[in-house]
């Protein structure tokens, strides 16, 4: 086999696998638009990504919250400190605060990405939430650690 025809296969196969159909996975916005960060506790290491809203084809996914269109998505990845496995049989409990009022509640649908697994390459916990644009203080308390994030900006996009 020449080189010339190895290269017009792998052409073709190539072409091929552009047409095949790929998996849904959830619309997110570009990833400059997610703002990335990391912290650790005694026993785990915490991230959260926070970012507009996402879109998906899932039942579970919040659409209002506290009676308002839903403008932010939050998510919270959990990992073994020591083995940097992900954290699997843990829910998190995520509080958001606002620094300017001090008003802080509960997000009580944060297990809602980790039950529709719709991006399977990243699960995650983490839910479209309704927050208005400000600073807030992020806590994720996984058993009876609690990671803090200060000063979070969340804007419009």
């Amino acid at each position: 086999m020449t080189t010339a025809s190895v290269a017009v296969m792998l052409s073709g196969a190539i072409s091929l696998l552009g047409l095949l159909p790929r998996p849904t996975v959830a619309q997110m916005g570009m990833p400059t638009d997610f703002e990335e960060r990391a912290t650790q506790t005694a026993s785990y290491t915490v991230k959260i990504r926070t970012g507009p809203k996402v879109t998906m084809p899932s039942p579970t996914m919040t659409v209002t919250d506290q009676g308002k269109p839903v403008n932010h998505h939050i998510e919270v990845h959990i990992f073994n400190k020591g083995t940097g496995a992900e954290v699997k049989d843990l829910i998190p409990t995520v509080r958001v605060t606002d620094q300017a009022t001090g008003t802080s509640r509960v997000l009580t649908n944060i297990t809602a990405c980790r039950i529709s697994k719709h991006r399977e390459t990243e699960p995650h916990f983490g839910d479209n939430v309704y927050l208005s644009d400000g600073k807030y203080t992020i806590s994720v308390t996984v058993g009876t650690e609690t990671a803090t994030f200060k000063d979070v900006v969340l804007k419009a996009s």
